[in-house]
C-alpha cells in the first residue's frame, strides 16, 4: 500500500466502536486518494486493525502514530472519534500535545464525539487562534450504520470547510447536514437525544398501561400502534423487550450498544448546554423543560440502580416503580384527609371510599354541630402530626365510649 504525491493526508483519532468502521470505509473507498494517519492509545490495537484491513484487501496507505504532535505534523484533515466528552476535551484542548493548541494553519479538525455546545465553541475558537478550522459533527447511528455507510452527521462550523469535506463524509455517512455555525451540530445531536429519551420513556409508559389494562395480544397491539400517529423508532425498537420485562419484573434488561448510561450522559450535556445558554450564574432562574426533566430523572434512577450498562428498555422497571409509588402516595394522602376531617369534626367521613380495602365493618360517627372548636382544632393538629393512630368521638374529645380507633395498617 503506497501513497501518491497527490494523496490527501487524513488523520483518524480513536479506534473504538465507531472509529474502526469509519477507518475501514476510508481505507477501502479512498484507494490512492488518501494517506491515512492513524492515532490510537494502543499501537498494538492499531497494528491489528491495519493488518486486518490489509488482509481484507484495502489498498490505501496507512501510517501509525502514538503521539499527537506527529499526527498534527502529517495530517491535513483530522477526524476525532472518541467515546465521550472527557476524552474529547483532553485530546482536543487539554493535553500537553492536544490537537487544537498545536494545530497548523489550514488544517481542518472534525470532532465526531457527542459533546456539549460550549466545548464545541471553545474548540472552534482555539482552532481559529491557530489559523485552523474546527467542525463539530456528532454522529447519529450505530456501528452497523457506519459500516454500511449510512451514518447521520449534523455539522456545525464554516460552510466552506463543510463543503470541502463532503467527499470524505460521504464515504461513511449518507445523511449529512450543515446546521450552522460552531456548536450547531452538537446542539442538534443533543436535541435528537432528548427526543430519544422522551420517546423511550413514553414507550415504557405505554407498555405499562397496556399491561394494566389487560391487553394480552402484544403483537396485534404493536401493529395498531405502529400504524398510528403515536408510533416512534423507540416504540418499534424497544416495545417487544419492554413487554417481556413487564411480564417478568425480576428479569434483568439486556445489554446493548444503546445504554442507559450513554443516554443519561447525553441529556446531562444538554442540561449543561442550556445552563450555559441561560448565563450559568447562581442568580439565573433555572429553566425547566418538564418532559426532558422527567426523562433525565428516570434515566438517573435507572443508572443509580446499577442499570447504566443496560439497554434503554430498562426504564420500564422504573416506570412501574413510579406508578406503585404514586399509588401509595395517593392512598396515604386520602387517608390523611379523612383522618383530619374526622378528628376536626368538620366533615362526614366517607366509609364507602375505603370499602375496596376491606373496611366494611367500621363506622365513622357524624360530627356534632355543637362540638368545641378549640378541642376540634387541637385534635386535627395532633392527627396531622401523628397519623399512626386517631380517635374520633361525637363531641370531638377523647372518649372510649362511642369511639373507634384505627391505624394505617388497617388500610392495606
Amino acid at each position: 500500500m503506497t501513497a501518491t504525491r497527490g494523496s490527501l493526508n487524513v488523520g483518524v483519532v480513536g479506534m473504538g466502536n465507531m472509529g474502526i468502521p469509519i477507518l475501514r470505509n476510508l481505507a477501502f473507498k479512498a484507494r490512492g486518494a488518501f494517506y491515512l494517519q492513524i492515532h490510537s492509545r494502543s499501537l498494538n490495537k492499531a497494528r491489528r486493525v491495519c493488518d486486518d484491513l490489509g488482509v481484507d484487501g484495502a489498498t490505501c496507505a496507512m501510517r501509525l502514530h502514538h503521539r499527537y504532535h506527529t499526527l498534527t505534523k502529517w495530517a491535513e484533515v483530522i477526524l476525532v472519534v472518541l467515546a465521550d466528552r472527557g476524552a474529547a476535551a483532553r485530546v482536543l484542548l487539554e493535553d500537553a500535545e492536544a490537537l487544537l493548541p498545536n494545530a497548523r494553519a489550514g488544517q481542518i479538525i472534525v470532532d465526531h464525539t457527542t459533546v456539549d455546545v460550549g466545548l464545541s465553541r471553545a474548540c472552534a475558537a482555539a482552532a481559529a487562534g491557530r489559523g485552523a478550522t474546527f467542525l463539530d459533527a456528532p454522529m447519529d447511528g450505530s456501528p452497523r450504520a457506519v459500516f454500511n455507510g449510512q451514518l447521520g452527521l449534523m455539522v456545525g462550523g464554516p460552510a466552506e470547510a463543510f463543503q470541502r469535506l463532503q467527499p470524505i463524509f460521504r464515504m461513511y455517512a449518507d445523511n449529512i447536514n450543515h446546521m450552522g455555525e460552531a456548536g450547531a451540530g452538537s446542539a442538534a445531536k443533543l436535541l435528537a437525544q432528548a427526543l430519544v429519551a422522551s420517546h423511550n420513556a413514553a414507550a415504557a409508559e405505554a407498555m405499562t398501561i397496556a399491561n394494566r389494562l389487560g391487553i394480552e395480544d402484544h403483537a396485534r397491539l404493536m401493529q395498531v400502534l405502529d400504524a398510528s400517529w403515536g408510533s416512534s423508532t423507540m416504540l418499534r425498537r424497544n416495545a417487544p423487550t419492554m413487554q417481556d420485562l413487564v411480564r417478568n419484573p425480576d428479569k434483568l434488561p439486556p445489554t446493548s450498544g444503546a445504554t442507559v448510561g450513554h443516554l443519561l450522559e447525553d441529556l446531562s450535556l444538554l442540561d449543561s448546554s442550556l445552563s450555559a445558554a441561560a448565563g450559568g450564574g447562581e442568580e439565573e432562574e433555572e429553566e425547566k423543560f418538564p418532559v426532558m426533566d422527567s426523562a433525565l430523572r428516570m434515566l438517573g434512577a435507572a443508572s443509580e440502580a446499577g442499570m447504566g450498562d443496560r439497554d434503554l428498555s430498562a426504564v420500564i422497571h422504573f416506570i412501574q416503580a413510579a406508578v406503585e409509588i404514586e399509588r401509595e402516595e395517593r392512598r396515604t394522602s386520602t387517608l390523611a384527609k379523612h383522618l383530619t376531617n374526622g378528628a376536626g369534626g368538620k366533615a362526614k367521613a366517607n366509609m364507602e371510599a375505603f370499602q375496596p380495602r376491606g373496611l366494611t365493618s367500621a363506622a365513622f360517627l357524624m360530627d356534632n354541630e355543637n362540638s368545641n372548636t378549640n378541642d376540634a382544632k387541637g385534635a386535627s393538629q395532633n392527627t396531622a402530626e401523628s397519623p399512626t393512630t386517631a380517635t374520633t368521638t361525637k363531641d370531638g374529645k377523647d372518649n372510649e365510649e362511642g369511639s373507634i380507633e384505627f391505624t394505617y395498617e388497617d388500610f392495606y
